[in-house]
C-alpha cells in the first residue's frame, strides 16, 4: 500500500490491527502517523488511549495492546526504532524469542487496539519481523512523490496559506530546493511571508529567498561554465568545495546534466516539444529552454564528448588512477577550451 491508498482507507474508516510505516519519505510519513493517531484516539480522552514504545520488548508490547482503551473504542499503540526493523541485534531482548511471540500474538490481536510500527526510512526487509508483518500487517511505503505529485501538494499546501502558484514555478521550487518535503514545507512558509499581501508567489520570489540544493547549484554552475564565463563557474566551485560538497560528487552530477544536455539536444533536433523533452529527460520544463540555451554553443558530439569525461574522469579517480585533488578543475578547464576552440576554429 503506499500513502496515497493509504489516506483514502482511512477516510473511508477502514482500519488494519497492525501496520508497518516504512520508506525514504519522511513528511507524509509523519503526517500519516498524525493522521491515524487522531482518528483512533480522540476525544477528551485521547491522551490515555495514546502509547508511544521505543523498541518495545515482546512483553512491553502485549501489555499495551491488551490494555482496554479508557472510555473509547480503540487505544492507539506507536512503536518507534524496533530493532527488530533495523540493521543489527537487538540488545535489551532475544530477537529469535521475541519474534517467535510477536508472531504468535499478531494472530490474535484485539479490535481495541492499533499497533503502528514506524521506522525512519527503510526497514530491513532481511528481518524475520519484517517478513512477518509482510503477512500479518498493513505495510505503507511512504516513497518520494513524483514530480506531478509534488507540484500538486506545493499549490495545495499555498492554498491552504491563501497564496497561488503556477505550475512552472511549482516546478522550479522543488527544483531548487530539491524533494525533500519536510524542507519544501518549510521553504513554503518563508514564501508565504515574503510574499506578503500578494496573492501570488512567483518564480522571482522563489529566486530571492528560497535555499538552493546542491544539485539546482551545480546545474546553475553548469549553466554558466557553458556560456562561457570560467572565472565566475570556478568561483562556484570554489563555493561548494568550501561548504563541504565533495569533488566526486559534484562531477557526477555535472556528469549527470551533461547527460540530460545530449538528450535534450538530440530529442530537439528531432523536432520534440519542450514538454516531451522534459519528460524523457526528468529534467523540469522551466529548466528544458535553458539547457537546450546553454548547448547551442556545442555540437551534439561535444557534449557526449564533455559526459564522457566526466565519467571517465570520476571512475579514474575512484580506481585511484587520478588525484581526487584537481579533477574537476580539469574537467572545467578541457570545457571552457572547447567553447574557444569553438569561437576560433
Amino acid at each position: 500500500m503506499n500513502h496515497n491508498e493509504f489516506f483514502s482507507s482511512l477516510k473511508s474508516g477502514q482500519l488494519h490491527p497492525c501496520y508497518l510505516f516504512e520508506g525514504e519519505e519522511e513528511f507524509t510519513k509523519a503526517s500519516a502517523l498524525k493522521a491515524i493517531r487522531e482518528h483512533v484516539a480522540s476525544g477528551d480522552f485521547a491522551a490515555m488511549n495514546d502509547t508511544r514504545l521505543v523498541d518495545p520488548a515482546p512483553d512491553a508490547l502485549i501489555a499495551a495492546a491488551e490494555t482496554l482503551p479508557f472510555l473509547s473504542d480503540r487505544r492507539f499503540i506507536e512503536v518507534r526504532d524496533s530493532a527488530m526493523l533495523l540493521s543489527g541485534k537487538a540488545k535489551e531482548y532475544d530477537e529469535d524469542i521475541a519474534v517467535r511471540r510477536l508472531d504468535e500474538y499478531l494472530d490474535h490481536l484485539p479490535d481495541t487496539s492499533v499497533i503502528v510500527f514506524y521506522v525512519r526510512g527503510k526497514a530491513d526487509a532481511r528481518k524475520k519481523l519484517y517478513q512477518c508483518l509482510k503477512k500479518k500487517a498493513q505495510l505503507v511505503s511512504f516513497q518520494p512523490l513524483a514530480d506531478q505529485e509534488l507540484t500538486r501538494w506545493i499549490a495545495a499546501t499555498l492554498k491552504k496559506q491563501g497564496k497561488k502558484i503556477s505550475a512552472s514555478a511549482c516546478q522550479q521550487l522543488w527544483f531548487t530546493v530539491g524533494k525533500d518535503m519536510t524542507l519544501l514545507y518549510q521553504e513554503i512558509g518563508k514564501l508565504t511571508a515574503y510574499a506578503g499581501d500578494a496573492d501570488t508567489v512567483t518564480e522571482r520570489d522563489i529566486a530571492a529567498i528560497c535555499v538552493q540544493s546542491t544539485e539546482y547549484k551545480v546545474f546553475d554552475m553548469l549553466d554558466i561554465l557553458l556560456s562561457g564565463q570560467g572565472g565566475k563557474a570556478m568561483r562556484m566551485q570554489e563555493a561548494l568545495l568550501r561548504d563541504g560538497e565533495e569533488r566526486l560528487m559534484i562531477l557526477s552530477l555535472l556528469g549527470r546534466q551533461c547527460r540530460q544536455m545530449c538528450y535534450a539536444k538530440a530529442l530537439a533536433a528531432d523536432g520534440a516539444q519542450p514538454y516531451e523533452i522534459a519528460n524523457k529527460t526528468g529534467a523540469p520544463s522551466f529548466a528544458v529552454q535553458k539547457l537546450l540555451n546553454a548547448a547551442r554553443a556545442y555540437s551534439l558530439s561535444q557534449l557526449k564528448q564533455i559526459a564522457q569525461l566526466c565519467l571517465d574522469t570520476e571512475y579514474l579517480v575512484k580506481s585511484g588512477q587520478l588525484n581526487e585533488a584537481g579533477s574537476l578543475e580539469a574537467v572545467t578547464l578541457q570545457i571552457l577550451s572547447m567553447r574557444e576552440a569553438n569561437r576560433y576554429g
